[in-house]
């Protein structure tokens, strides 16, 4: 049976998730990509869920994990829809090539590792869900890439969770991609972009993307259930940008 495994692993190696180099059977990482992946730890903002750039000193990590102040400066100056968002890395270049298998290549291996890390660190946000759902793409990037990136993430978390997935939430106008926007445009960008004409009364909606940069387009989306109905909405993202303290 050993030498089986063995034969197996040979004829199958273990991939680095981000780079693709060969790794030891337990390892979800290459040593190098280890190195310069960052896990989100606290101090966290309570409400987004990214970390600090530069949490306040006098504070001591028991205080930032529990306080209710705890907020970052985009979550303090504009309204935010959503409950809570969370993550599992800090967006740079090793948590973008884990992020690009999904959205380039549809890779369901990476989706599934990133899901079940996300349900086993965050697994509250889990426990009293009603529906999972993905942040839509529009129906023209839809037909030129042939799938929803944050689809994937969705229903390899449904799985893992066994909360329902739905796919309630629409996107009724093309955007224009969010990357190099200021936090203004983003908000811009995406208002009223989306529809939901399921009622959602009472129900609680956890909402899956692959990145949290400024929180625009999950407040969106969160905005459009609340006003379906829901009374609590959460965000699940495989990373997140950092956060200004505020």
């Amino acid at each position: 049976m050993e030498n089986l495994k063995c034969f197996i692993n040979w004829l199958f190696p273990h991939r680095c998730i981000a780079c693709g180099g060969e790794v030891d059977e337990d390892s979800l990482f290459c040593p190098k990509c280890f190195s310069e992946i960052v896990f989100i730890d606290y101090p966290i903002c309570k409400r987004c869920g990214r970390i600090f750039e530069s949490p306040p000193s006098a504070m001591h990590f028991q205080e930032l994990k529990d306080c209710s102040f705890d907020i970052c400066e985009s979550c303090q100056k504009y309204e935010m829809h959503f409950d809570v968002a969370r993550a599992i890395f800090q967006y740079n270049d090793v948590s973008r090539r884990i992020i690009m298998k999904i959205k380039k290549q549809a890779d369901n291996h990476a989706a599934r590792i990133c899901a079940r890390r996300i349900f086993s660190k965050y697994r509250e946000v889990f426990e009293n869900a009603d529906f999972i759902t993905p942040v839509p793409s529009h129906w023209t990037r839809l037909l030129k890439r042939g799938f929803n990136p944050a689809n994937i993430i969705a229903a390899e978390l449904s799985k893992i969770s066994d909360v329902k997935y739905s796919n309630f939430l629409k996107r009724n106008r093309k955007t224009d991609y969010q990357k190099n926007k200021t936090t203004i445009e983003r908000l811009t960008n995406v208002k009223e972009a989306f529809v939901c004409a399921t009622n959602l009364e009472g129900k609680s909606v956890i909402v899956a993307d692959d990145v949290l940069t400024t929180g625009a387009t999950l407040n969106e989306c969160a905005k459009t259930l609340k006003t379906a109905g829901a009374k609590y909405v959460a965000c699940v993202t495989i990373a997140s940008a950092s956060a200004k303290t505020g």
